[in-house]
């Protein structure tokens, strides 16, 4: 049996086929195609089914004009190794210990989050900035849920902050799932599983900041900056 439930009960290379985030300027999620060399947009509404979620840093470093990163971590009070691609340090540590530098260099706190699609797939959506709040508003009174049911992004919120305009995706529950998706989500996370506890530490680590390289790829840096404003 599938230990997937494990996640809401307690607080190779990386697997996922996409690696998806938030776009506040496109209004939905995106993500690179390296065979097309583009970014490909994915409109709403699109379904997914949570898997995981772990804790990493994204950000832009506007002083050194790159873009930041770190490793992906279970736990907030678990190490982070926060660099940006010039290969600076930024911070080293426990979140809590290290946000005030983080945040004074560009990073925000992000989650990564493991999901399957309906056809099956694994792939990892990223929030942080507006869309991190909005997830964890629909999450915090029903996480226990999440395992069993589709989760949708039905379209967008317009949100303020001054003179700034960003947008926000808005999530909803779908309908549960059928015998044979959850046969199908037992599968995916069992992929995801293997991959994260099969490899010593550093290895994971490693293949975490290489898989955070892929947020970016092929991205400008107004973009990134646009998208992280909030």
């Amino acid at each position: 049996m599938s230990n997937r439930k494990k996640e809401v009960e307690s607080s190779s290379t990386n697997p996922a086929e996409k690696f998806l985030t938030w776009s506040s300027e496109n209004k939905c999620l995106i993500y690179y195609d390296k065979e097309k060399s583009e970014n490909v947009l994915v409109k709403t509404p699109f379904s997914f089914l949570y898997l995981a979620d772990r804790t990493t840093v994204k950000g832009f470093d506007k002083k050194d004009q790159t873009f930041i990163y770190s490793n992906e971590v279970k736990a907030i009070s678990d190490e982070l190794d926060v660099r940006n691609f010039k290969g600076k340090e930024i911070a080293k540590g426990k979140w809590n210990d290290i946000k005030t530098q983080v945040d004074n260099a560009g990073g925000k706190f992000a989650k990564s989050i493991y999901c399957m699609t309906k056809k099956g797939n694994l792939i990892n959506i990223t929030f942080y900035g507006g869309a991190i709040g909005e997830w964890f508003d629909f999450t915090k009174k029903t996480k226990k849920r999440l395992p069993d049911e589709w989760v949708t992004i039905t379209g967008v919120d317009e949100r303020k902050t001054g003179a700034t305009t960003y947008f926000v995706p808005v999530f909803s529950f779908n309908k549960s799932l059928n015998s044979k998706e959850a046969e199908l989500a037992d599968e995916a996370y069992d992929v995801f599983d293997e991959f994260e506890n099969g490899k010593s530490p550093r290895e994971r680590e490693a293949e975490s900041l290489d898989s955070a390289v892929d947020q970016y790829e092929g991205k400008d840096a107004e973009t990134v900056k646009d998208e992280l404003a909030f």
